[in-house]
């Protein structure tokens, strides 16, 4: 259950960051209106998922109400909803707190309040969650769904509770505080919340199913059932409309409006008021479903399993249960963990920003000495802040969780924290639609009605668990019985939440009211009282009433011009109208109507058109304005000055240097986004009102001022202000940037300064001056190399001297050469001749000779030319590393690899030489060329063997340090000390232990002696005539790493077993030869001509294919052929035959994993080839 519980958690987190992503890239968010309506689904919470069902059982009809407020609320109260989403857009509200801090002046401390009371009213319903959760994990892996919840709640470190509230910290800090700034969209989180929104109606309407047609004939079967039990009996013949219903409705149509996750997710999140059209039927069907298996499922649990028995809160888990269903009871779980996660994720974010918003950072703000760090310092402590309070959060629900959750149902825990969550409904709503609510009024009735809330509701709640005595909820405090909480006033209701509830309400509705209707209001409450209340109202003019020419004289108009227009841009207007009707303005002369629209107009330049006719209207009638036409005149006007300044905005966006101005009290005024990038500041920093003071010493902290105290830069740089001097100074930064500062006094007071990046110009006036340096540099430089050219010409007669030496010594080495390549071709002409010679006399004897004549023959043919082909290897091989053509494979491997195969081989050599073989096991690791390793001691054995007679051979391994020193003893002649320098030159022979001359070029040690230099390994050799030699290969020593060559499975390294093959080659006479070899060996052979392998592979499947690599010139070569048949036939082994040992070819074979057998072809080697173990994805050359 774990892990199901952390994949979906994690699925929920990839859909959320999908969402922010595809907000970020601006792409459209997919079916907005549909995701919107499907997240107001966040109400339905583990509550509705398995508490309804307890409630069914428990509370007769109340379930409905839960489900039927919010539909009538969606219905009915639409003109309300759209209203509250109107004006939360107009006001940028972020929150339930900020919404009803806006209404009453935008208090801050109002705001506060109401983000403490959502926090006590709240934690109830997280804790709700966390039992739902709790009680959900312990009764599916425990199986305690028989037990009472109060027996299997763990303490400490081991409670499930506690596990589940971390767990829940965790995600909800990875969901929610990704960003800083709570205003932006949240588009994942809402794509999350849909999704749950899905997943926990699919599960809930697959449980109800399959009880109803799996478990039992159908709801008519299972309601007969239900019929005869004590339960639904009074269920049945109960009326509906009870006083307790009500009160649930009630809360429950108040709950879409006040609860803060409803409200963030209705209001805040909505981007367009259009979805509510959407919403208004969609939420309700939803609600209507999610109702519908309610009544059912209580039926089937009480029919299984009885009150008794189990608790009703738990039935839909037992049921599941009970079905003996895994795949059942997992939708159950994952159905319950989405109801409960989607409300913990969405209403600790909320929570956590109001209180970070409207609590913590105004606090933080007012403390003395609060100053910033450096750059981002503020953003980090703010996510910092909120993820704390997160966890706080969480951990305060779990508290009530241990206090009072599982002593009560889910129903009863949810109808408390929507009963206080109702004490928001008299301010937002009141305040939408009554301006007389003062700010005093608000917050004192809000803390009433929190008073009368905790001491009906929630203190007979802990009383019920035992924290506190009993005896004062029927006597009240003190034996005053009018104060006892279920019967305060004396007054008596049919339950305690309806009880509760009233006096909650009513409470604070009175001292609201008379607090309101004795307290004045500010100038801001009664604007924002208007733009609360007023919203989309529009004045109408009376009829008959318009603006006509007053009987005012043009010096009264220029006065009021002045107010708006300056005292120059007044005269000169008036001049122009003069101007342009060719009239004379008198200051005593009477305003005509001409006049009054041409100053309309230019005042509707500065200020609109709207408000300048009402400024007219009013001004020059001389009346006041009523309020709410002052509200607009002021929006009006506010709207026309953000255009200018808009305007100025731009200008200063559109030039390259950064600009601040300061006004006369040195606060920042104005500024553009070049200044912010210069200087780099974190955001929230730089604001309008700021002291510039804070700025310089944010700099200061930083290292931008350079060396100095801090307060020190601080003063001196106020003090250059506050003189109101022009200045220009360059600063050069920490980012080896340097700006130029101009600061310049403004008329009246303040200063303007602009910062221009001029480090380009700076590096090409360093530019100019190195020039310039280098320029006197070259001078003396050129006469200095005047100097060295006689010098040099002087070195290069000598160089001349030394070339011509060095040219008679290439002279004597190419003799050298040339007498080695006589010897050579000397030795090889003969030596080779000799098993060809051979081969051809006895190929003739086998003409006539009898059948064992001609088998003897043909193995004494074998054998000359296999000796041959051990002549022309070493041959070809000098060749190409002479060449620099041996294309080396360095790498890291166990020594083992090749020492063990080795071992094996010269074991058999040794025994049949009347000889022992001994090698001392290694594991140690070393980086070479395992190939040419391999040849170079497979030489140092073979000679080893060939030259000892009688005793043993040794071969094993030292360490040193970073190397390791392969030796390999014997017990042979030895070699005389003056001929240990030439045993590594060509066509040097000893003698074999049969004291002749050994077949051979004498070239073994010399292919030896190169291969190690190739690969940078020494060899060092000692010897002691008569008692046998050592020969010592240094080898780098490197670390063990995972081999998996050494630890393939016995299945990599299988010999396979060849069946069939195919065979390709343009050569008749070599394909019959290779044919009739691979026949003997009981091996299936076809033949090809080449241009008809490709068709034949696809209609036949072989074991082996062989193809030789020249095919003729009218078609493609073998190498070609394999590498358009290796992806179709992926199950036989290619193999090119060819006597081209290029490493093109090689490399390109590598590619296709294609093995090389090189001409000429032994029966061995082919054997191998063919039968030979595939190591990983390396490739075998033989």
């Amino acid at each position: 259950m774990i892990t199901v519980s952390l994949t979906y958690v994690s699925i929920l987190f990839y859909i959320a960051y999908q969402g922010d992503r595809r907000g970020r890239l601006k792409r459209r968010p997919g079916p907005r209106p549909v995701v919107y309506s499907l997240s107001l689904a966040v109400y339905c919470t583990a509550w509705a998922f398995y508490g309804n069902v307890g409630a069914a059982v428990t509370d007769g009809w109340t379930y409905l109400a839960i489900y039927l407020g919010p539909m009538i609320s969606l219905v009915v109260l639409m003109p309300v909803l759209r209203k509250m989403l109107v004006i939360a857009k107009q006001q940028n509200t972020t929150s339930i707190a900020d919404f009803i801090g806006a209404r009453y002046g935008k208090s801050q401390s109002l705001a506060a309040l109401v983000a403490l009371v959502a926090l006590v009213v709240v934690l109830p319903y997280i804790a709700l969650q966390l039992d739902a959760m709790t009680m959900s994990f312990n009764t599916i892996v425990h199986g305690f769904y028989s037990r009472p919840r109060s027996d299997i709640k763990l303490s400490g470190w081991t409670d499930t509770g506690l596990l589940v509230a971390s767990v829940m910290a965790v995600f909800t800090i990875a969901f929610g505080t990704r960003h800083v700034n709570p205003r932006e969209s949240h588009q994942g989180i809402i794509r999350a919340i849909a999704f749950e929104s899905l997943v926990k109606l699919g599960a809930f309407l697959i449980v109800g199913l399959y009880v109803c047609f799996v478990m039992f004939a159908g709801p008519g079967d299972l309601m007969q059932q239900a019929r005869g039990l004590p339960v639904f009996t009074d269920l049945f013949d109960g009326a509906l409309l009870t006083p307790r219903f009500l009160t649930v409705l009630f809360l429950a149509m108040a709950a879409v409006l006040c609860l803060p996750r409803q409200f963030h997710v209705g209001v805040v999140e909505n981007t367009d008021p259009h979805d509510l059209r959407t919403a208004r039927w969609l939420f309700p069907s939803y609600l209507a479903l999610m109702a519908i298996f309610v009544l059912p499922l209580a039926a089937a649990g009480t029919v299984l399993f009885g009150v008794e028995t189990v608790e009703p809160d738990r039935f839909v888990l037992a049921l599941t249960l009970a079905a003996n269903n895994d795949w059942l009871t997992l939708v159950t779980y994952v159905g319950g963990v989405s109801a409960a996660t989607s409300m913990v994720i969405m209403a600790t974010i909320t929570l956590a920003t109001m209180l970070c918003n409207e609590v913590v950072v105004p606090i933080a703000l007012r403390l003395p000495g609060v100053q910033f760090g450096a750059a981002h310092d503020l953003s980090r402590a703010l996510l910092r802040t909120r993820r704390v309070l997160i966890v706080v959060i969480l951990l305060m629900a779990w508290g009530v969780y241990r206090l009072f959750a599982t002593g009560g149902t889910l129903a009863g825990i949810g109808l408390l924290s929507m009963s206080g969550v109702a004490l928001f409904l008299i301010p937002m709503i009141g305040g939408m639609y009554l301006r007389r609510i003062t700010r005093r009024g608000a917050m004192t009735g809000l803390i009433a009605g929190l008073i009368v809330w905790l001491y009906t509701l929630i203190l007979p709640t802990v009383a019920d668990q035992g924290w506190l005595t009993s005896a004062w909820l029927a006597d009240g405090p003190f034996n005053i019985v009018w104060l006892a909480p279920h019967a305060l006033f004396d007054t008596h209701f049919e339950d305690a939440l309806t009880h509760g509830v009233f006096w909650t309400l009513m409470v604070q509705l009175l001292v609201t009211v008379g607090v309101s209707m004795n307290t004045s209001v500010t100038l801001i409450e009664r604007a924002q009282a208007v733009a609360f209340v007023n919203l989309g109202l529009r004045r109408t003019e009376r009829s008959g009433e318009e603006i006509r020419p007053p009987a005012i004289r043009v010096g009264e108009l220029e006065v009021l011009l002045q107010r708006f227009l300056g005292p120059q841009s007044a005269r000169a207007a008036l001049n122009e109208y003069a101007g342009h009707h060719d009239r004379q303005l008198l200051t005593n002369q009477i305003v005509d109507a001409s006049l009054l629209q041409f100053a309309e107009q230019r005042l509707a330049g500065v200020v609109g058109s709207a408000s300048a006719r009402l400024m007219l209207a009013s001004g020059l009638r001389q009346r006041d304005l009523a309020l709410d036409d002052m509200v607009r005149l002021l929006d009006r006007t506010a709207d026309a000055v953000q255009f200018n300044r808009n305007v100025l905005q731009a200008a200063l966006e559109n030039i390259d240097q950064g600009i601040s101005v300061v006004d006369q009290d040195l606060r920042l005024v104005a500024w553009n986004t070049r200044y912010l990038e210069l200087f780099e500041y974190p955001p929230g920093l730089v604001r309008t009102g700021r002291h510039i003071a804070d700025l310089i010493r944010f700099n200061a902290m930083r290292g931008e001022c350079g060396p100095g105290g801090v307060e020190e830069h601080v003063r001196k740089r106020l003090e250059h202000l506050r003189e109101a001097k022009p200045h220009q100074f360059e600063r050069h930064r920490r980012n080896n940037t340097v700006v130029q500062m101009t600061g310049n006094p403004m008329p009246g007071g303040g200063f303007v300064t602009t910062f221009n990046d001029i480090t380009e110009f700076k590096r090409n006036e360093a530019a100019l001056t190195r020039m310039n340096e280098e320029l006197e540099a070259r001078v003396s430089a050129r006469t200095e190399e005047l100097s060295r050219a006689n010098a040099g010409l002087r070195r290069e007669n000598e160089q001349r001297a030394i070339a011509q030496r060095a040219a008679l010594d290439a002279r004597r080495d190419a003799e050298r050469a040339n007498l080695s390549k006589t010897r050579f071709l000397a030795a090889a002409s003969h030596d080779l001749l000799q098993p060809l010679n051979a081969a051809r006399l006895f190929a003739a004897g086998a003409e006539h000779g009898s059948a064992d004549t001609q088998g003897a023959a043909l193995r004494q043919i074998q054998s000359s030319l296999e000796a041959a082909q051990t002549l022309l290897e070493p041959l070809l091989d000098i060749s190409k590393i002479d060449a620099g053509a041996w294309d080396v494979k360095t790498q890291s491997f166990p020594l083992s690899r090749i020492l063990t195969p080795l071992t094996g081989e010269f074991e058999v050599l040794a025994r049949n030489a009347g000889l022992t073989l001994h090698a001392v096991p290694t594991r140690c690791w070393v980086r070479s060329d395992p190939n040419l390793l391999r040849r170079i001691l497979q030489n140092f054995l073979s000679n080893a063997v060939r030259y000892t007679e009688r005793g043993r051979v040794l071969i094993g391994v030292r360490h040193r340090a970073s190397q390791v020193r392969i030796e390999i003893w014997d017990t042979g002649p030895g070699i005389e000390s003056d001929q240990l320098a030439s045993i590594f030159e060509e066509f040097q022979r000893g003698k074999s232990s049969h004291g002749a001359a050994e077949r051979g070029l004498g070239l073994g040690l010399s292919l030896a002696d190169r291969m190690s230099r190739l690969l940078g390994h020494r060899i060092q050799v000692d010897s002691a005539p008569g008692k046998g030699t050592v020969f010592r290969l240094y080898v780098e020593r490197v670390a063990p790493e995972s081999d998996a060559r050494t630890a393939a499975s016995p299945a990599t390294l299988d010999r396979p077993q060849v069946r069939n093959a195919l065979c390709v080659d343009d050569d008749a006479a070599s394909l019959d030869a290779l044919v009739g070899l691979l026949e003997r060996w009981e091996i299936d052979c076809m033949t090809a001509p080449p241009e008809d392998a490709g068709a034949i592979m696809a209609d036949e499947t072989f074991d082996v294919a062989i193809f030789d690599h020249d095919l003729g010139e009218n078609t493609d070569n073998g190498l070609e052929q394999i590498a358009g048949l290796v992806d179709r036939c992926p199950d036989t082994r290619f193999l090119l035959v060819t006597a081209n040992r290029d490493q093109a070819i090689v490399k390109r074979a590598e590619a296709l994993g294609t093995g090389i057998i090189y001409k000429p072809i032994g029966p061995a080697k082919l054997r191998a080839a063919i039968t030979g173990p595939r190591v990983g994805g390396e490739i075998e050359i033989y």
